[in-house]
């Protein structure tokens, strides 16, 4: 779960961290929201059924007491029109009651209104046995018949006083109940809007520790960086921008400590290539101002010659280093032009040709006699030949071979350079052509050079469009290549 949440970018966890915020709020918001419409309907319900069941007590009490007047009258009377008035107004009642019966909300209310009716109709049985009595001026006990309505009456008015009382008395307890829901739902509401407000807090501390946390990482990493410290890279568990930020970091902690290496090679490349000819020029400027060793012309001559080689050496040295700064900089501009690269091959051969005499190395050139036209600069590319032969010369040992050859390849032309050297160990293949890394294998190896050589080679072909590269084996030699285009 971590890992997958580990690849969501800043956005998104600030999207499903607002979502989430918003859910909480909005559950908060639904739920109150039932709630006051449940405490409205309630209280409108109960307002409602209270205030109707009032008003058909009202109604029932006064259709009952239009009963008790018609039927005193009748029995004066009996009068027909006073007994279908009684009959009308118990009609009345009977729908009052039955009215209020499916109004009714609660088994007590409904059980009194049963009462009432069941009061009601024993009232309106006796009257309708009395009532065949008047009709047939029979004698019948005029007593016990008014004695028994007047209590069927009174039963009915005190169940209706009681259905009041019971409106009331059950308003108070629902408004009670509601007065506890409401505290409760209150309660519930505040915690859910007080676990809402810690979840967003803990939301928006997880969302922010997890950016500013591997920002403090990579904090403490440029302060170590600003001491010198390049090692350990960051490996950190954070979202895709600040992943990729930290992957910069590491490429460019790698890079920093690449260029800290090659300060301290390049150090150690001036400290030997500069010693050396200084000390020499030293020592013959010592022998020219002591005249010691130095009476016989020859040997001053040899003397001179060595100085004016180790002076030679130098201006190699700083113009080789001018040219790969200004390479790299892009300052130097090359003039193309239409040509043919073997005689550039030719006179290359020739000026190596007396260095290669001293080891007793045999040059070999292997071209075609027509080999195809390419666009180059002519000195910048007898330039990377001379850098070329010149390595073959100096890694080839005594009485060895080199040879050079051409030959058309697609789209352009391919130009070798072979010696009968160690080789190169593959592991340093990819290396040779940055600057600086044959110094330190020439330190080891005593065979001497800068490491520029192959770093400004690079540059010229790169600035050809074209590609050099290098193949080896191990105590067979190498060979560098490289293509222009035609």
């Amino acid at each position: 779960m971590m890992a997958k949440y580990s690849k969501l970018s800043v956005i998104t966890r600030l999207t499903i961290g607002f979502l989430a915020l918003l859910a909480a709020t909005m559950s908060v918001s639904v739920y109150a929201i039932i709630q006051l419409n449940r405490f409205n309907k309630a209280t409108t319900h109960m307002l409602d059924v209270s205030d109707q069941m009032i008003v058909y007590k009202e109604r029932l009490s006064n259709a009952l007491l239009s009963q008790v007047l018609y039927e005193k009258k009748y029995t004066i009377s009996v009068d027909a029109d006073l007994y279908r008035r009684f009959l009308s107004a118990g009609e009345d009642f009977s729908r009052y009651v039955d009215e209020a019966i499916s109004l009714a909300d609660t088994p007590d209310s409904k059980e009194i209104l049963a009462n009432i009716k069941s009061r009601h109709s024993r009232y309106r049985a006796l009257f309708g046995e009395e009532t065949k009595y008047l009709e047939s001026r029979r004698t019948y006990r005029s007593d016990w018949y008014k004695a028994e309505k007047e209590k069927a009456v009174e039963n009915v008015l005190e169940e209706l006083n009681n259905l009041e009382g019971y409106v009331a008395e059950n308003t108070k307890d629902r408004i009670k109940g509601l007065t506890e829901a409401g505290t409760k739902a209150l309660k519930a509401a505040m915690a859910m809007a007080i676990f809402s407000l810690i979840f967003g807090i803990a939301i928006a501390a997880g969302i922010t520790r997890s950016i500013t946390g591997p920002l403090s990482v990579m904090k403490k990493k440029t302060q170590e960086i600003s001491r010198g410290i390049f090692e350990g890279s960051l490996s950190l568990s954070s979202p895709p921008e600040i992943g990729e930020l930290a992957r910069a970091f590491n490429l460019m902690c790698e890079r920093l400590a690449e260029m800290d290496k090659m300060k301290s090679d390049f150090f150690s490349l001036m400290a030997h290539e500069l010693r050396t000819p200084l000390s020499s020029i030293k020592a013959g400027i010592a022998l020219l101002e002591k005249d010691e060793g130095c009476r016989e012309g020859q040997r001053r001559e040899r003397v001179l010659a060595i100085l004016t080689e180790e002076c030679n050496r130098l201006i190699g040295l700083v113009n080789s280093l001018l040219d790969l700064s200004r390479m790299e900089a892009g300052m130097i501009s090359f003039d193309f032009a239409p040509g043919e690269v073997r005689p550039l091959i030719e006179r290359a051969i020739g000026e190596i040709e007396p260095l290669a005499a001293v080891k007793k190395i045999r040059c070999e050139f292997d071209g075609v006699d027509r080999s195809p036209s390419v666009m180059m600069d002519n000195e910048r590319i007898l330039q990377v030949l001379r850098n070329l032969l010149g390595n073959a010369v100096k890694f080839t040992p005594e009485g060895g071979r080199i040879k050079i050859s051409s030959r058309p390849a697609p789209g352009g032309l391919e130009v070798s350079v072979s010696d009968s050297g160690p080789g190169i160990p593959e592991e340093d293949r990819a290396a040779i052509f940055n600057k600086y890394q044959q110094a330190a294998a020439g330190v080891h190896n005593r065979t001497g050079g800068t490491g520029l050589g192959l770093a400004i080679a690079k540059h010229v072909v790169d600035a050809h469009g074209g590609r050099i590269w290098v193949e080896s084996r191990s105590e067979r030699g190498s060979t560098f290549t490289f293509f222009l285009p035609a």
